[in-house]
């Protein structure tokens, strides 16, 4: 095993770090706490694509640029270090690019190729109000009519929602006769007809969360992304992917916290000396840097058995699990340590400490994952 990255990569890291920093950190500064435009998110995003942020895990044949999912981790976890709101909308444009890898010709043209090229952004509409985790229950459905699907019902928690050009809805197809035939997945244009509002949240504010509503919309069947009885397992096979890249966007934000409180504790004085050499001080710190190495390694574990080719549910739900409760740690223990400048918004530790929890249910809550974690080491499903 080499846990060192490769000359490559350290060379692709250099550069990324400077445009992040140039092009990036201005932004989010700017646009801290409130929405981001399209436009300026979008230019945002072209300026990222060609270190295949957005356009990195599809092949160089389909118009991407063939990364292997390792080296995008390391880049995304720098994005993520400067802006987890920029570093979740690439997230969902390398989620949807995956999807439409696999589609037919067709919806790769029309679809996948203005993704690539940051002509386009996508959302995914999974959650719904009366069924998150449990992907089983959802209630928007689509009837056939003629060659057309008509989709109807609400979706709550999608990211890049309001953005969007288009969405990957999933919805359960139903019969003239009622009969549920199973879970489809579904391209939908903004220009169907459906409409969206963005969720104002605790943090994160800068990128767009948002509630769908789909009212009778009227979707080609070409649009068909995975037939009835197909979307779970196409989700399934994407959440793999997915939930390491949340990990690395709460590994991100540990590392800010631990960076600050390193600098914050060599700084700042109490009974006449540094709180650097407080005992209690240095335990907080060391519990810190523990709880983040082993969830990044955890993190590139997954990573790593993706890019061999290998079923990852389990070491994933593993490292997203870990990686966003130990960031909600992280946070708490760098909060400490900065006392009471730690509440107040010049030093950005109250932000990271907002940011955290929302990982920790974003992409499946920590009881899901233990549940898909319990699944696969017993063999037996409790859901």
């Amino acid at each position: 095993m080499n846990f060192a990255p490769s000359s490559e990569q350290e060379t692709a890291l250099d550069a990324f770090r400077r445009i992040v920093e140039a092009e990036v950190r201005p932004v989010a500064e700017r646009y801290r706490e409130e929405l981001i435009p399209k436009d300026v998110m979008q230019a945002t995003l072209c300026k990222l694509l060609p270190f295949g942020m957005g356009n990195g895990l599809v092949a160089e044949e389909l118009g991407g640029m063939g990364l292997s999912p390792t080296t995008v981790g390391l880049l995304f976890e720098e994005l993520a270090k400067v802006s987890p709101d920029v570093a979740i909308l690439v997230l969902l444009q390398l989620e949807v690019g995956l999807l439409l890898a696999d589609a037919d010709e067709g919806l790769r043209e029309s679809h996948l190729a203005p993704l690539l090229r940051g002509e386009a952004i996508a959302s995914i509409a999974i959650s719904e109000p009366e069924a998150g985790s449990n992907i089983a229950e959802m209630r928007c459905q689509a009837r056939r009519d003629g060659d057309d699907f008509l989709l109807s019902g609400e979706k709550q928690w999608i990211s890049n929602g309001h953005y969007s050009d288009f969405c990957i809805c999933v919805a359960q197809v139903v019969s003239d006769e009622g009969r549920t035939e199973g879970l489809a997945l579904f391209v939908v244009d903004r220009d169907h007809g459906y409409q969206s509002s963005n969720i104002p949240k605790m943090a994160l504010n800068s990128q767009s969360t948002a509630q769908l509503f789909f009212d009778d919309v009227r979707v080609p069947s070409c649009n068909l992304l995975a037939p009835p009885g197909q979307g779970m397992k196409r989700l399934a096979t994407l959440l793999q992917g997915s939930r390491p890249l949340v990990g690395l966007i709460a590994t991100a934000i540990s590392q800010v916290a631990l960076d600050a409180s390193i600098r914050y504790a060599g700084e700042r004085k109490q009974h006449g000396r540094e709180i650097a050499g407080h005992q209690l001080i240095q335990a907080r710190i060391a519990d810190m840097s523990i709880q983040l190495d082993a969830a990044r390694l955890l993190v590139y574990r997954a990573l790593d058995r993706i890019e061999r080719g290998e079923r990852s549910d389990l070491e994933s739900a593993k490292a997203k699990l870990f990686a966003t409760e130990a960031a909600v740690e992280i946070t708490r223990h760098a909060l400490a340590i900065h006392g009471g400048n730690g509440v107040t918004t010049e030093f950005g530790i109250e932000e990271l400490y907002r940011i955290a929890p929302i990982l920790s249910v974003t992409e499946g809550t920590p009881e899901m994952q233990k549940l898909i974690i319990g699944r696969g080491l017993l063999g037996v499903s409790a859901f």
